[in-house]
């Protein structure tokens, strides 16, 4: 019964284009804490055909804000943000694995395309589904520099969470 209910809900999906709007946010580590940055921009178009995914949903990087004017300057530096304006998301597949929905593809960010993986959960809503997903990835895998915070070189992790509203 489960196996059908979720044909049924990627049925539902197939080959149909869904908006999506949403906000990216990160989680960074140094060795006395940590901190967050947010970003509401993230917008744009997928759609599914099976567990096949398809289309990109980009988020600014000057919109960036972790509340401290002078660490989102140095952000948008080591982003590359004049030549990189956006980051975007090429879903390649998207399913239901046990109660988790995982979303495969590519991460476009600073110049440099990337394997992703996001799992989280998609959940009906009346307006259509909400998306809450996160991944991991590190400052090295893009080649950028670590921020530093006072002295203090920041952990080569990240944390990057997307909650999304997904609408036909």
């Amino acid at each position: 019964m489960r196996m059908w209910t979720a044909f049924l809900f990627l049925l539902a999906f197939a080959q149909a284009p869904y908006a999506v709007e949403g906000v990216a946010r990160y989680r960074g580590y140094y060795p006395l804490g940590s901190w967050e940055g947010v970003n509401p921009t993230a917008r744009g178009e997928v759609q599914w055909d099976g567990e096949r995914a398809s289309g990109k949903v980009c988020l600014e990087q000057a919109a960036w804000d972790s509340g401290i004017g002078e660490r989102d300057k140095k952000a948008l530096e080591i982003l590359r943000a004049k030549e990189y304006p956006e980051a975007c998301l090429y879903p390649k597949r998207a399913s239901f694995a046990g109660a988790r929905f995982v979303v495969e593809g590519e991460l476009s960010l600073a110049g440099r395309t990337r394997p992703v993986r996001l799992e989280g959960e998609l959940r009906q809503t009346l307006e259509g589904y909400r998306f809450q997903g996160r991944f991991t990835t590190r400052f090295s895998e893009w080649g950028l520099e670590r921020p530093r915070f006072l002295f203090l070189e920041v952990r080569d992790e990240v944390e990057v969470f997307l909650e999304a509203e997904v609408r036909r």
